[in-house]
């Protein structure tokens, strides 16, 4: 394994991370936003498919308007984000994503929502995003030493999963009695909190000074070759790829065969996704020891599976509310234990000064099939029904995991 360069802080013996005024601010932060991001992510498609009549084609240009900046932007951000201190980027992205969202509500008022605000607003955001997600997650081991980092991941994850389990009910009520735009207005507000929380944050960043030694090319390169040359990265890379490809294929037609197929109302698609937050928070309350009983490697390969194996669910069930609920529970167990795991071997293996920019080079890799995914899904939605597209989709969640299996991530330590 790699000696890793400006790890973070000093290993000073064991203290408490809640005690560790920087990882605190950056736990809040995600906090408050994820509870309005949960509710936008249910609110913006239902906008479209409640006010504007959107077709499975046009919720699939949806799924491809909020992946396409990272297609088209992750590589430079990884450049910019390594080069500077990353606070400012994670403030200023959430104060551009609280106003570009507030727009929808108040065209809605107004009478002029249309899909091209739609898709201009998810693509603007989506450019925020990207360097949000990069900067939060790089500035991390900055936060707190390596041997935390699945502690302070879980921790993050556990907080998520808690308020993913009252945020879709939330939503789903909120959609039903006040309409898909109102609701749109919390993610908005949850921006702004994020932002004053990580204003007063103080990292120990150390960024490199690579601006002076070589071009925006160079360094690109350098965090694809670093992907390319690390065997483990590598692999956790293309299994991911394949994975999310075939779950955007299944998101651009699920609220459909929900609404058109399943006729279930916003309130029930909002009490599934509360369900589903509960086995998320199993699988993040439970994804250290399990690694510390298995290892980081197999847990991953594990997690992967119970991910595929709950997904394949939902499509083979009809309307049965208790098989649907639990195949989510079982699949966001899986995938809370995978990304606690996956996500702290990533950030122990790579140089803190690399991180950025390696994983952009993936998430590149990961979007370009996404985007294709969702096109795909929009498409075979129309033409071959969305039953059909989500046991399609179902597929390559489990040929990702089985791609694990004879990869060296199944023998991977930290």
């Amino acid at each position: 394994m790699p000696k890793l360069p400006d790890t973070g802080p000093a290993d000073t013996g064991p203290i408490s991370l809640w005690r560790n005024r920087s990882f605190v601010r950056l736990w809040f932060a995600r906090a408050v936003s994820s509870i309005g991001t949960q509710v936008t992510s249910l609110a913006l498609p239902l906008t479209a498919i409640t006010l504007l009549d959107a077709t499975p084609i046009q919720i699939g240009y949806l799924g491809i308007a909020s992946r396409a900046p990272s297609l088209l932007f992750d590589l430079f951000a990884g450049v910019w984000i390594d080069r500077t201190q990353r606070r400012p980027i994670l403030v200023g992205a959430d104060l551009g994503r609280a106003l570009l969202l507030g727009t929808i509500p108040l065209a809605a008022l107004l009478g002029y929502l249309t899909f091209a605000q739609l898709y201009l607003v998810t693509f603007l955001v989506g450019i925020l995003t990207t360097f949000f997600s990069l900067a939060s997650i790089s500035i991390l081991p900055s936060l707190v030493k390596r041997g935390e980092l699945v502690e302070a991941n879980s921790k993050l994850a556990a907080t998520d999963s808690v308020l993913s389990i009252a945020a879709p009910g939330m939503a789903g009520g909120l959609i039903q009695f006040l309409s898909a735009p109102k609701a749109i207005l919390l993610d908005a507000l949850s921006y702004l909190l994020s932002m004053f929380s990580l204003h007063g944050m103080s990292a120990p960043e150390k960024p490199s000074n690579i601006t002076a030694r070589a071009s925006i090319w160079t360094e690109i390169g350098e965090g694809i070759y670093e992907l390319v040359r690390t065997p483990i990265l590598r692999a956790l890379a293309i299994s991911v790829s394949i994975g999310t490809f075939g779950l955007v294929m299944q998101e651009a037609v699920l609220l459909l065969y929900f609404v058109d197929d399943l006729e279930f109302t916003p309130a029930t698609i909002g009490f599934i996704g509360a369900v589903s937050g509960v086995g998320a928070l199993v699988g993040a309350l439970n994804s250290g020891w399990v690694a510390r009983y298995l290892g980081i490697g197999p847990t991953i390969i594990l997690g992967n599976f119970l991910w595929a194996i709950g997904v394949i669910i939902i499509p083979l069930v009809g309307a049965n509310l208790l098989l649907i609920s639990g195949g989510q529970i079982v699949a966001k167990i899986g995938a809370a234990i995978w990304s606690v795991n996956q996500m702290s071997l990533r950030q122990s293996i790579t140089p803190v000064h690399l991180f950025a920019r390696a994983t952009a080079a993936r998430r590149v890799l990961m979007i370009g099939l996404q985007i294709i995914g969702a096109a795909l899904g929009g498409l075979l939605g129309t033409v071959i029904g969305f039953q059909a597209t989500l046991i399609i989709g179902s597929a390559g969640l489990m040929i990702g995991s089985l791609f694990l299996v004879s990869s060296p991530v199944r023998t991977a330590s930290v």
